[in-house]
């Protein structure tokens, strides 16, 4: 079943985005996206069209994906995090397709011309707070989004393997946090 809150809530976060883009607005709007193809719901109208558009161009060309999906501006993620997102995002492509995940690293530096080791980096790159790999994480919300497939018992068993963690935990956390900070701003 769709919670009608919550596509009006997609609606008003992409209200919000075309009124004002920013990178950490879109990093939501791509996590609220790939929500549904972990829950097999629907997204609204309007985030579906948002993503559709930025997905065709990220297909066509993997190394614009953090421009097409408006990761880059004032308030982007700091340093070379979007270039790991992004790189992320097309490894858990191939992992989830059952490439080995040294062969996806492989696979990834030669499209981003750049070292393997380098894709590692990004990929097993933990977060300073917990430990928990944020980057590689919101890389699959991103890989989701971009291709737009639900995700498969076997998926989250790869998913839990590779990150330690239920793909519906971060997905839960996201959500929460998401209604926490945007929601009283479209009830005023």
């Amino acid at each position: 079943m769709i919670n009608e809150n919550y596509l009006l809530f997609e609606d008003s976060l992409i209200r919000e985005y075309k009124r004002a883009p920013n990178p950490e607005l879109a990093e939501v709007l791509i996590k609220e996206f790939s929500s549904h193809f972990v829950k097999n719901t629907l997204p609204s109208v309007t985030l579906n069209g948002w993503i559709n558009d930025n997905s065709r161009a990220a297909l066509n060309n993997p190394l614009d994906t953090d421009v097409v999906f408006g990761l880059r501006g004032p308030g982007q993620r700091p340093g070379k995090e979007v270039l790991f997102v992004c790189m992320n995002s097309f490894c858990w492509d191939l992992i989830l397709k059952g490439t080995t995940i040294s062969l996806a690293y492989e696979q990834v530096a030669d499209v981003f011309k750049i070292s393997s080791s380098l894709v590692k980096i990004g990929f097993e790159r933990k977060n300073h707070d917990f430990g928990e790999r944020e980057l590689c994480r919101f890389g699959l919300d991103l890989c989701i989004a971009i291709h737009q497939n639900n995700i498969t018992e076997d998926e989250k068993d790869i998913v839990l393997s590779v990150l330690n963690e239920s793909i519906n935990i971060q997905m839960m956390k996201d959500h929460n946090h998401h209604r926490a900070k945007y929601a009283g701003k479209f009830q005023r």
